[in-house]
């Protein structure tokens, strides 16, 4: 029996050190699992016009992995997709997303891999973080956008999910194709699960915890007092922001036209109204 080959999907930039620590970690989850010659693995990293090395330093540590350049601009959502397309020419039986700020606990690849094995490979099986103080920090969400508790031994369902460490199934792939193209840094993963909730794909937070991932700090730029309303407004816009267009889309798709609408108004009015003065870094990968 031939080994059903494991796409892992990366995208990074200027994140060297951390990058090199996740695949190390990573290739220490395969070297666990490749024994059994169930499974086999490939690297797909795209390089989103890293300007610290770290697609030369990746090169040298882990010559295995496919390295896909860009010149930059992508984010992660199209980084993503980028990777995705890249690996989707061999025909894999799974994707698995893996952010590179995320360190894998022992076990995780082989978690995710044995709880798809449950559902038959026709589901989404979503990985679950703590931070440094052991809160949860990314995984499965409920439809109120909080993070749902894994179970300590079985699988329980979510809505949608962070893209942090997620096993896709070729059969999944197959219903849903690759992330939605149009978005450009977030959103992707959130609207990845909306869209498996309305072709009724399962999606179930593994068991445990898979891993470990630090929250980003502070509140959004476009919300900060600290910040004037030109600047805000600036920041709204851009990728890592809030763009309205992309936020009507994931809205629409998840809650209906007038709920789009409502969530439209609040973000211009928090937008003009900021919460708070802070002046800390941004967070940028959160919902709304």
């Amino acid at each position: 029996m031939m080994a059903e080959e494991v796409a892992i999907l990366m995208t990074v930039f200027n994140r060297r050190e951390k990058t090199l620590s996740c695949l190390d970690g990573c290739f220490r989850q395969i070297d666990g699992i490749k024994s059994t010659g169930e499974y086999s693995f490939t690297v797909y990293l795209v390089d989103d016009g890293c300007t610290d090395g770290t697609a030369e330093a990746v090169a040298e540590a882990f010559p295995q992995v496919h390295i896909i350049r860009s010149g930059g601009g992508l984010f992660w959502n199209q980084g993503m997709i980028a990777a995705w397309d890249e690996a989707s020419g061999t025909d894999p039986g799974f994707y698995l997303w893996l952010n590179d700020d995320t360190t894998l606990r022992p076990g995780a690849f082989e978690c995710l891999l044995e709880n798809s094995k449950f559902f038959r490979n026709k589901a989404i099986v979503v990985g679950t973080t703590v931070d440094s103080s052991g809160a949860y920090s990314y995984g499965g969400r409920a439809r109120n956008n909080r993070i749902v508790e894994p179970d300590s031994k079985i699988p329980v369902p979510c809505y949608t999910f962070n893209g942090n460490i997620v096993l896709v199934p070729r059969y999944v792939y197959g219903i849903l194709g690759t992330l939605d193209r149009a978005y450009r840094h977030s959103f992707g993963d959130y609207d990845y699960g909306a869209r498996a909730f309305q072709a009724d794909v399962p999606r179930v937070v593994a068991p445990g915890i898979l891993g470990e991932c630090n929250r980003n700090p502070g509140i959004d730029k476009w919300r900060d007092g600290s910040y004037s309303l030109k600047e805000r407004y600036r920041y709204l816009l851009s990728p890592k922001g809030r763009p309205p267009r992309e936020q009507f889309r994931y809205d629409m798709r998840s809650m209906g036209f007038f709920r789009a609408i409502g969530h439209q108004i609040s973000i211009t009015m928090k937008v003009l109204f900021p919460l708070r003065a802070s002046g800390k870094k941004q967070n940028t990968n959160e919902q709304d």
